[in-house]
């Protein structure tokens, strides 16, 4: 589920997002997917996944920068040591627009875009508030 890092990210607000959008720091590894695959095996994000129109949702590792080309969902969040490895923007709103297939997920700890499939209860995605997407 995405709501662990979402409130990781949002206690850490705009600083940490300021200070992570630079891949140069020493940051962890996952802990490993598949053979060869350093992906989390909870990552809702796999190698090869592709974000949207905004890049919310593209797949990232700690160093690889590839958060870098999207300026609207520039944070990694392997980059930041959590388990979702994907591009995302915290500090979304109902206003917001996360792009095609995201949400803007918020809770009391904060908010972030979120792909839909990823967690289905952000604000833009279809079936906001019917439950979780997994």
């Amino acid at each position: 589920m995405i709501r662990p890092l979402l409130y990781a990210c949002a206690l850490a607000g705009i600083a940490l997002a300021a200070s992570c959008g630079s891949d140069d720091e020493e940051s962890p590894s996952g802990t490993g997917g598949s053979a060869g695959d350093p992906t989390p095996p909870g990552s809702c994000v796999r190698p090869g996944d592709k974000g949207n129109d905004k890049g919310v949702g593209e797949y990232c590792t700690p160093t690889g920068k590839e958060c870098s080309g999207f300026p609207e969902a520039p944070l990694c969040l392997a980059s930041v040591g959590q388990e979702q490895w994907m591009c995302t923007r915290i500090g979304c709103d109902a206003t917001t627009d996360c792009g095609e297939g995201a949400g803007c997920l918020l809770t009391s700890q904060g908010s972030a875009c979120v792909p839909c499939r990823c967690d289905d209860q952000g604000i833009g995605c279809a079936d906001a508030g019917s439950g979780d997407a997994g």
